[in-house]
C-alpha cells in the first residue's frame, strides 16, 4: 500500500498517514510493526506555463495498491486526478483507489431541464475508463450516484466527523433542522447521536440554482438551540435565510453543519452577516480562516477506512462508518 496526495490535499493526506501510523497501531491483532511509519508517497505534479499538468511518480508503484487523496472540486483537480490514475496504471500499479473526500459534480445527478448533462455520471465514466479501481468519498449529494459506478464505491457518512464537536458544546434543548427535503435523511441520522434532540425541517421553493423563492418551517424551534445539517455549504445564501427563519420563530441560537464547505461567491460575506453562531465544516475541501468557521478533520474517518480495506476487515468493525 502506498498513499499519495494531490496538490489540494497535502495536509489532509499527512493527517491520514498519522492516523494509520499512530492510532491504528492499537489494533495489535492486525500484526502491525511498532517501528513502521506510513508516510505520504513521492509524487511530483508539475505545471506548464499554460496550466497543463504533468504528474510524475518519484518512487516505484509497480504491483502496489495505490491510494490517491484529491478533492475533485475544480477543473484542475479533476484533470490532475485523471492524469495521476493514468500514470499509476502505466507504471504497473496493482490497483488504484481514489480518495475524493468531496466528489465534484455530485449535484448533477439527474436532468432537471431538457438537453442538460448528468455531470456525476460523466465523472464516473471517465474515472473508470482511465483506470480507477475503487473510490472512497464522503456524503455524495445523492446516494443514488453510487449506481453510476461499475467499481466499488465506499460511501462514508460525514456525520461522524462532527458529532464529538457538537457534544463538546453541551447544548441543551437541541433541535436538528433539515434545510430542505433532500437533507431530511441526513439530519434524521444526525439526530440518532442526540436522543434528546427534536427535529424540524424547512420546506423551500427554488427558482434557480443558489436562489430560492420562499421558505417555511415545519416543526417547533421555540427556545431551542438549532443545528442545521446539510451535505454542502456553497454561497450560504439559502443557509443565511434559514438561520433568519428559525431565529424569527423563537430559536435560542443557530449553528450549521455542512460536510463540504464549498464557500464560493459571497459565502464569507453571507457568513459574516448571518445569525449563525458558527458554521462547522470538514476539511474535505481546504479552508481559510474565519471567526465563524470551524473545521473538523475527516482524516480519522478516512484513515480507518483505508486500514480496514488493506487488512480485509469490516469497515463497520473499525467504526469508520
Amino acid at each position: 500500500m502506498k498513499i499519495f496526495s494531490g496538490l489540494n490535499d497535502v495536509r489532509l493526506t499527512q493527517e491520514i498517514c498519522k492516523v494509520l501510523t499512530n492510532e491504528l497501531k492499537k489494533f495489535s491483532s492486525f500484526g502491525i510493526n511498532e517501528e513502521e511509519e506510513i508516510t505520504t508517497g513521492k509524487l511530483q505534479v508539475d505545471k506548464f506555463s499554460d496550466g497543463e499538468i504533468l504528474p510524475l511518480f518519484k518512487e516505484s508503484v509497480r504491483d502496489e495498491d495505490v491510494f490517491f487523496v484529491n478533492t475533485t472540486n475544480s477543473s484542475d483537480s479533476i484533470m490532475e486526478t485523471l492524469l495521476v490514475i493514468d500514470a499509476a496504471k502505466r507504471a504497473g500499479c496493482k490497483s488504484f483507489t481514489l480518495i475524493a473526500p468531496f466528489q465534484g459534480y455530485s449535484r448533477q445527478d439527474k436532468t432537471d431541464h431538457l438537453r442538460s448533462s448528468i455531470g456525476s455520471k460523466m465523472m464516473a465514466d471517465i474515472l473508470e475508463t482511465v483506470g480507477m479501481s475503487r473510490i472512497i468519498t464522503i456524503d455524495l449529494h445523492a446516494s443514488s450516484i453510487q449506481g453510476f459506478y461499475n467499481v466499488p464505491v465506499i460511501h462514508l457518512n460525514g456525520n461522524k466527523v462532527f458529532i464529538d464537536y457538537i457534544k463538546s458544546l453541551k447544548l441543551e434543548n437541541l433541535c436538528i433542522v433539515a434545510p430542505d427535503q433532500g437533507a431530511v435523511k441526513r439530519a434524521s441520522d444526525f439526530c440518532k447521536a442526540f436522543p434528546e434532540s427534536s427535529f424540524a425541517m424547512i420546506n423551500k421553493k427554488r427558482i434557480k440554482p443558489n436562489e430560492i423563492h420562499s421558505m417555511e418551517l415545519v416543526g417547533d424551534v421555540m427556545g431551542k438551540n438549532v443545528i442545521i445539517v446539510d451535505d454542502m455549504a456553497d454561497t450560504l445564501g439559502t443557509m443565511k435565510k434559514a438561520a433568519e427563519l428559525v431565529m424569527s420563530m423563537g430559536a435560542r441560537s443557530v449553528r450549521a453543519v455542512a460536510t463540504h464547505g464549498i464557500l464560493s461567491g459571497k459565502a464569507f460575506e453571507n457568513l459574516e452577516t448571518s445569525m449563525f453562531e458558527e458554521l462547522i465544516v470538514s476539511d474535505s475541501i481546504p479552508q481559510t480562516i474565519h471567526p465563524k468557521l470551524r473545521v473538523a478533520s475527516c482524516a480519522k474517518l478516512i484513515g480507518k477506512t483505508i486500514w480496514a480495506l488493506t487488512q480485509k476487515v469490516s469497515i463497520h468493525e473499525l467504526n469508520a462508518i
